[in-house]
């Protein structure tokens, strides 16, 4: 299935912190640090998310219960019910028509009840 994010907040998500360093030689800004407002998985990856920008991506079934750090608190299927319910994204989902003869039972029945 194809998930397309649509950021509805007026803040740009996932960014990352920027520092001004002041003036002379090593004058300029650095890039880098903690996320602003990160997405979860998969989306973390994706670079920064600017308000009303939408970005589209393959998931499976098994992507919103993945957890790459047992000791996170929440699952990516609570983190982005946490963000929809805050009003910060919406969700779409669309049938990715190149894998649909191996699609998985799950994703079907996702899929279907869309």
């Amino acid at each position: 299935m194809l998930i397309t994010v649509t950021n509805t907040s007026n803040v740009t998500l996932n960014d990352l912190d920027s520092y001004s360093l002041g003036t002379g030689v090593s004058g300029g800004s650095a890039v880098g640090g903690a996320k602003k407002y990160p997405l979860p998985y998969p989306f973390g990856h994706i670079g920064a998310l600017a308000a009303l920008g939408t970005k589209q991506l393959p998931m499976r079934q098994r992507d919103w219960t993945y957890k790459a750090v047992p000791w996170l608190p929440m699952v990516p299927a609570e983190e982005w019910q946490t963000m929809v319910q805050a009003g910060q994204v919406t969700l779409a989902i669309a049938v990715e028509v190149i894998l649909a003869a191996t699609r998985d039972s799950e994703e079907r029945y996702v899929v279907a009840s869309v």
